[in-house]
């Protein structure tokens, strides 16, 4: 097991930003994990928090994210604008992401 450290970020989409928070391993990257949470909660959910510290603390970069809003259309658009956004950063270059979420957010 390693560390890793967080940073928070705000992905634009449409005309706001969502709140985000990568955390990103000690060691060298090449797969990562992006999560959500279902329709009741947040990024900082106790059960999320949980799964990326065991996640990143072996070695994927995570990914979580918050969407409000109880519509599936308007959920999907926002988790694929998180995808592109990790798909077009310059800082993480990755060979593979898996996607993932709790409830509504998976």
């Amino acid at each position: 097991m390693g560390g890793f450290t967080e940073v928070k970020v705000k992905i634009p989409f449409g005309n706001k930003y969502l709140d985000a928070i990568f955390s990103v391993p000690d060691k060298i990257l090449t797969h990562g994990v992006i999560l959500t949470h279902g329709a009741g909660g947040d990024m900082n959910f106790s059960h999320l928090v949980s799964l990326v510290a065991y996640l990143a603390s072996h070695g994927l970069l995570c990914l979580r994210f918050t969407c409000k809003g109880l519509n599936i259309a308007y959920r999907t658009k926002a988790y694929k604008t998180v995808v592109e956004y990790l798909k077009s950063s310059d800082e993480y270059k990755l060979s593979g992401v898996f996607l993932g979420g709790r409830s509504m957010g998976s």
